[in-house]
């Protein structure tokens, strides 16, 4: 299936009237930015009788509040489109893989549903994604050029793999799309996933789409601190959160403060950068 997505950026589109199967619509970002069309464009891709999706593009706050304000804006819609975090940016050092997983899994507590992840082909080398690879499904970007260009049937990948996921959902493949009716440039993605598992994603069951504010982050937050700890530099005072053997460098104070607060029995292990280096010489 070939599809798009959208955001602000692309405000004037209409949704109904773009040749796709399928449109994501950025809904959120934060805990504070709403899309300003996101909904007129939903309804326009209802009316049509194409399949929906939407993102929430992730910041470098708390991710349980970040989650809940996802839901919080898209809650109409749940059952009815398939739910997103767009994992780039700021929140690839802010977050980790930890954080991506506390929003993932606030979303599955809430709602009921496994939401995909969106990220770069790199970054599903960076971390381990053992975790989640099984129960949120993966879309992936990878550009072979900027070029301008239509659908693809084959889009060109660099072979390497996606790290813990076998294959992905869905591929984006190009920032500079040329589709009928918009004059502008579009995200182009193919789905290797038909319209039956679209929906399925969705989870459309009148269970799936009750919301709820009961809430139990204890087991949560035990799991993570099984497979987790912090080394801390003597000299370099930098901060490295080591998670199932990967480890990224924690460079927001805010962020330091977050995960002390959310993983108080997580050990701190003070080392010199050049021990450091040393253990981890591979991955620094």
């Amino acid at each position: 299936m070939n599809g798009i997505d959208i955001s602000s950026y692309q405000a004037e589109l209409n949704a109904g009237i773009v040749p796709s199967d399928f449109v994501i619509i950025k809904a959120t970002e934060g805990t504070n930015y709403i899309n300003p069309t996101w909904e007129e464009q939903a309804v326009q891709v209802i009316q049509t009788n194409k399949l929906l999706g939407f993102y929430h593009f992730a910041s470098v706050g708390n991710p349980i509040a970040e989650a809940d304000f996802f839901i919080s804006v898209v809650k109409n819609y749940i059952g009815k489109a398939v739910l997103v975090l767009d994992f780039e940016a700021g929140a690839i050092n802010a977050w980790g893989n930890v954080g991506a997983r506390q929003f993932l899994n606030r979303v599955k507590e809430k709602t009921g549903i496994n939401p995909m992840i969106y990220m770069s082909s790199d970054v599903t080398r960076q971390f381990n994604w053992s975790t989640i690879s099984n129960t949120n499904p993966l879309w992936v970007a990878q550009y072979a050029s900027m070029n301008p260009t239509g659908y693809q049937s084959e889009p060109w990948t660099d072979g390497k793999g996606y790290g813990a996921w076998s294959s992905a959902a869905i591929h984006q493949y190009s920032s500079a799309g040329s589709l009928a009716n918009w004059n502008g440039n579009l995200d182009i993605n193919l789905a290797y996933i038909n319209a039956n598992q679209w929906k399925s994603l969705a989870g459309g069951s009148t269970s799936n789409s009750v919301i709820t504010d009961k809430t139990n982050l204890n087991n949560t937050i035990e799991y993570e601190e099984e497979e987790m700890y912090f080394i801390q530099t003597v000299d370099t005072k930098r901060i490295y959160m080591i998670n199932a053997g990967m480890y990224s460098w924690i460079t927001d104070p805010g962020m330091w403060t977050n995960y002390q607060k959310a993983f108080p029995k997580a050990p701190v292990i003070p080392l010199y950068q050049a021990q450091m280096e040393k253990l981890y010489r591979k991955n620094v």
